[in-house]
């Protein structure tokens, strides 16, 4: 029989780095693969909570979620007017962007993507009918972001134009200022833009594209508790628009995407700040020591304070195959677009005294073989 699949899907080339998951428990592994809080979840989130959700399984979420998003609110309230009709409950951010994909691509449609990103968002793009234009982070650059550039290639054909801030893989962040200019730039041109704050957990909340929601209304935000707030495993995030778009997001946001353990966890974790500024800091000064450390290997443009960085080396060497061999498990550089193998993602751990020594053992072999 022949499968009559959409043409956008046709011959397509999908990009994702994810993998088979359960090597990450392989005994002497150290995981710096999927973009989690290494620091864990909060302690004040027990497991008798999230057993409490055990006799409500049989019925179905409290679709709209409105309490939920009543806290969300209210967590944010001191750098942004959020009310509960902007915000749409979603089944992590992956969701969060598949959905608004959903909304506003169709074929012909035009997106605009810094390379590297988020590689399944660009991959959802194109499934849905759209072709990505690029603006390249340059390895000369030590992959820093290039704002005029991105400015400059925004076009009034783009239906999108998407940010992921911070970046994915590299760490870096743009500032409110930095975004302004981008938004206002989209604007004079009727562009919506897409900011993808999957990691934005780990910058303070100032920080976060939400706080522009008043003053522009061609802004998407899409942010998950996966990361920051540590609840990567029940699968959840939310969307975030201005006033004027709120009807277009109630009509097609979609329906119980979120659990009811996930719902009755989230106003848990946004009650301990503090859990997310010792996870800032103890990543921040992880990182410092990790990077200070290197002698071969290269970094790019980065935050201290964002768990990823990009590793990188000029030598013609499979660098993702490498650390494997030394028991460092990444996320390699050939499953984002516009980097390949000599690039890895590192996701710092919590305690990075053996990685550290085998990042040694792995700078001796470069060197060894330059």
């Amino acid at each position: 029989m022949e499968y009559r699949i959409r043409r956008a899907l046709q011959g397509m080339v999908r990009h994702s780095y994810l993998k088979d998951e359960e090597t990450a428990l392989e005994k002497d592994i150290i995981d710096c693969s999927l973009g989690i809080n290494p620091c864990g979840v909060t302690p004040k989130l027990t497991k008798d909570m999230y057993a409490a959700t055990f006799d409500i399984l049989a019925s179905y979420p409290a679709h709209p979620y409105v309490e939920t998003r009543r806290h969300i609110c209210e967590y944010f309230s001191d750098v942004a007017s959020l009310d509960v009709g902007q915000l749409s409950m979603q089944n992590g951010s992956m969701s969060a962007l598949r959905a608004v994909n959903s909304i506003f691509l169709e074929d012909g449609t035009r997106v605009l993507a810094p390379q590297p990103c988020f590689s399944s968002y660009t991959t959802d793009a194109r499934a849905c009918g759209a072709e990505v234009d690029v603006v390249p982070l340059r390895e000369e650059d030590h992959f820093a972001f290039p704002v005029e550039e991105y400015v400059a290639a925004i076009r009034e054909d783009h239906r999108l134009a998407y940010l992921d801030n911070p970046n994915n893989p590299t760490g870096q962040a743009l500032s409110i200022a930095d975004l302004r200019r981008i938004l206002t730039a989209a604007r004079e041109k009727g562009v919506l833009v897409l900011v993808d704050e999957a990691y934005g957990d780990f910058l303070d909340k100032s920080e976060s594209a939400l706080s522009l929601l008043d003053e522009f209304d061609n802004l998407i935000v899409t942010r998950t508790f996966s990361k920051g707030f540590g609840l990567g495993a029940l699968r959840a995030g939310y969307i975030a628009v201005p006033k004027a778009m709120a009807d277009i997001l109630e009509a097609f946001g979609g329906e119980m995407n979120l659990t009811t353990p996930a719902a009755a966890m989230i106003p848990v974790v946004l009650s301990d700040p503090a859990f997310l500024a010792y996870s800032r800091d103890l990543i921040a000064q992880n990182n410092q020591r990790l990077i200070s450390g290197l002698q071969v290997l290269k970094t790019s443009a980065t935050r201290d304070d964002v768990p990823i960085t990009l590793f990188y080396t000029d030598q013609d060497v499979d660098l993702g195959a490498l650390f494997w061999k030394y028991g460092i498990r990444v996320e390699n550089g050939v499953d984002f677009e516009g980097i390949g193998k000599r690039h890895v993602r590192l996701r710092v751990p919590q305690d990075i005294t053996e990685l550290a020594r085998r990042l040694e053992r792995i700078e001796a072999e470069l060197q060894a073989a330059r």
